[in-house]
């Protein structure tokens, strides 16, 4: 299994899996189509290669491209059932509309199944995937890790999890009071320490990489989120596992599960 972060943060999401026979996945699209396209070319790749598009949420970072990406491509989006009643009003003709409740679905040889994550859209979600006994888990927008995800996240070889913001520079920042406080909040977006301490609690010698994703460019550095994360886990004897930050505007390598 590979996987690339076509970018990632508050302008646009996107992050491409696909198994070893080249059956792809793109998870989010919000960023234009022209600008995934030129992402998966960096690596290689190209839009024929996208057998589904699934959906975590329904905010306009994640989902801005789905539209013109399902008309051009012709395949399946699967979201869960909130987050596909918006959808609908975006694409009211589409037929390959799929929800993800409670179910497991395969791609070629990934196995991909959802879980709720805490975050202000309805019924939120991350992903679990799997290839040949390979775990990779990605969740990007949530407010808290409570002990269903880390349930989740446990067992991994591979993480996406959000970084968002550095404590401090969210307080101190210029954003207003109650915006501060909607992304602190339980339905928000997880600080550097949070992640950090999720983290610590799931690592194992099975887990090979993390990365660090969806970084406020206003309360956040990649530095401060690097240097905060690895020294939980290295304080924890987690030396082993490699940390990567995500970044807007310049695609991931693609990386092996």
């Amino acid at each position: 299994m590979k996987y690339c972060i076509l970018a990632s943060g508050s302008e646009g999401n996107s992050t491409l899996v696909e198994d070893d026979q080249g059956h792809a996945i793109l998870i989010d699209a919000g960023l234009s189509m022209r600008r995934i396209s030129e992402c998966l070319q960096a690596q290689g790749r190209d839009l024929t290669r996208i057998k589904a598009i699934l959906i975590t949420h329904e905010h306009a970072d994640h989902l801005r491209g789905v539209a013109v990406l399902a008309r051009r491509l012709d395949v399946p989006i699967y979201a869960s059932r909130g987050t596909l009643t918006l959808i609908r009003r975006y694409l009211p003709d589409a037929t390959q509309l799929n929800s993800l409740n409670g179910v497991r679905i395969v791609f070629g040889r990934l196995e991909v199944e959802a879980f709720p994550v805490s975050h202000d859209a309805p019924e939120t979600v991350g992903f679990v995937i799997w290839e040949d006994g390979r775990k990779l888990a990605i969740a990007t927008d949530l407010g808290h890790v409570d002990p269903s995800i880390l349930e989740r996240l446990n067992a991994c070889d591979a993480i996406v999890l959000e970084a968002n913001h550095d404590l401090e520079m969210l307080r101190t920042g210029p954003y207003p009071f109650d915006l501060k406080q909607r992304i602190e909040s339980r339905i928000g977006h997880l600080s550097n320490d949070q992640a950090a301490e999720a983290l610590v609690k799931i690592a194992s010698p099975r887990l090979r990489r993390v990365v660090l994703a969806h970084l406020s460019q206003q309360n956040n550095r990649p530095d401060l989120a690097f240097d905060r994360v690895r020294f939980y886990l290295d304080a924890a004897g987690h030396q082993h596992v490699d940390l990567v930050i995500a970044d807007q505007d310049e695609p991931s390598q693609l990386f092996e599960v």
